[in-house]
């Protein structure tokens, strides 16, 4: 399938806009500057994984032949992306883009209006993990993450390598039609509509790409016929399985806890719940969220000079922030699961991504003091473990004790 490259920028674009923000204040950063064609990158190698385990990773190729229509007659394509602890860092180191021909589609499309040097030196780049490494013994948590909308999963890869590091099994999902997805042939999968704009339309992708992470989970769970896959999956301790993602990914995962009682808790990385019309943007932003839940949010750190060069005012940026507090007020108020919510300050939407290392003016054509990128990724990820540890843990009040660690971010219990 051949991609439109001009629908998967907007696609792109939307990760950076009004859609993809958990508070419409974060969606105001990036709501009047979609992204200009070919911005000069400054590509530095992602930073090795600071915990004591070596990572291994490992792609799957999917087939979900129970669900076929239209466009996927032959069954629905869905890649998994594992990564875990590794018992050597002997095997090779994966490459960055692991899909020949992914390189070049990327150039094709602009993506994020990067330049070509900078896209071409992603093909070169090399992850910390070791190929088809073997597990290491032992069990593990195992965390499902949903991509953004127009983020290929590659960009989640420093993420995913240090909670690996620190003793987590991830399961990158790229569902079709997410973002710019290659199958194991070569095949481009993309979105070439304009549907996805609207927000009943969104819903119902959001259903979808939700299933498709029950489905990679019903796989896992299943005998495999790959042997590494299924030595990995062995290792994953069914009783402490989350979800997470990025963008209108978080709310995939958070439709995941509520519809795969498999899962016990999820974070929603930045991702909105309403549109600026304050149209639900999935089924459970009506019903209430009941599986302990963080949403972490981005919080820009803008001067009044950076407001005045969009030909804004703070007032103004605060008041298009208001329907977006509005919607998640009535959510939290339909919810009955414990709730918490985290901002981390210097951030933008893309700070939850690769972009810090690999393509940093994603977030900082926006302006503002922007966290430093090895801090930011500290921060997160120890944000993400301690939710994860405290509900898989049972640890009372480990979240309230975060700033004491990490100050960048700001905690309340909402419910």
């Amino acid at each position: 399938m051949r991609p439109n490259g001009r629908r998967l920028r907007r696609g792109a674009a939307v990760a950076l806009a009004a859609v993809a923000l958990a508070v419409a204040a974060a969606t105001a950063s990036g709501a009047q500057e979609r992204p200009a064609p070919r911005y000069r990158e400054t590509v530095a190698p992602l930073p090795a994984p600071a915990g004591p385990a070596p990572t291994g990773t490992r792609v799957l190729y999917l087939t979900d032949s129970a669900r076929r229509d239209r466009r996927f007659p032959g069954g629905r394509p869905v890649t998994v992306q594992l990564w875990y602890p590794a018992a050597s860092s002997r095997a090779p180191r994966a490459p960055y883009l692991f899909e020949r021909g992914l390189g070049a589609a990327l150039l094709r499309i602009d993506y994020y209006g990067i330049d070509s040097a900078a896209l071409r030196k992603w093909a070169t780049l090399k992850t910390d993990a070791g190929v088809n490494a073997p597990v290491q013994p032992g069990r593990y948590p195992l965390i499902a993450f949903s991509v953004g909308q127009g983020v290929i999963r590659a960009n989640y890869t420093a993420l995913a390598e240090e909670m690996s590091s620190h003793g987590y099994i991830v399961a990158l999902v790229e569902s079709p039609l997410q973002g710019l997805m290659l199958t194991r042939d070569g095949a481009i999968i993309a979105d070439t509509s304009d549907a996805l704009e609207q927000p009943a339309a969104l819903r119902a992708a959001v259903a979808g790409w939700s299933a498709d992470i029950s489905f990679a989970l019903d796989r896992l769970q299943s005998r495999m016929a790959d042997a590494g896959a299924h030595a990995v999956a062995a290792a994953i301790d069914w009783s402490k399985v989350g979800a997470m993602g990025h963008s209108v990914g978080g709310l995939v995962a958070i439709a995941t806890c509520e519809h795969d009682r498999r899962v016990r808790a999820c974070i929603n990385l930045d991702g909105g719940v309403a549109s600026p019309e304050r149209e639900p943007l999935a089924d459970f932003v009506v019903k209430g969220i009941t599986t302990p839940t963080l949403v972490l949010r981005s919080k820009p750190l803008y001067t009044d000079a950076d407001f005045a060069r969009r030909g804004l005012t703070r007032a103004q940026w605060e008041k298009r922030a208001e329907g977006g507090r509005i919607a998640f007020d009535s959510l939290v108020a339909r919810s009955k699961g414990p709730l918490w919510v985290g901002f981390v300050a210097g951030t933008g939407h893309m700070s939850f991504t690769d972009a810090p290392f690999v393509m940093p003016t994603t977030i900082t054509r926006f302006g503002g003091k922007v966290i430093e990128p090895k801090r930011g990724l500290f921060v997160i990820q120890a944000t993400v473990r301690t939710f994860f540890d405290q509900t898989f843990g049972n640890w009372p009040d480990t979240m309230g004790r975060l700033a004491a660690r990490v100050p960048e971010v700001e905690v309340t219990r909402a419910k």
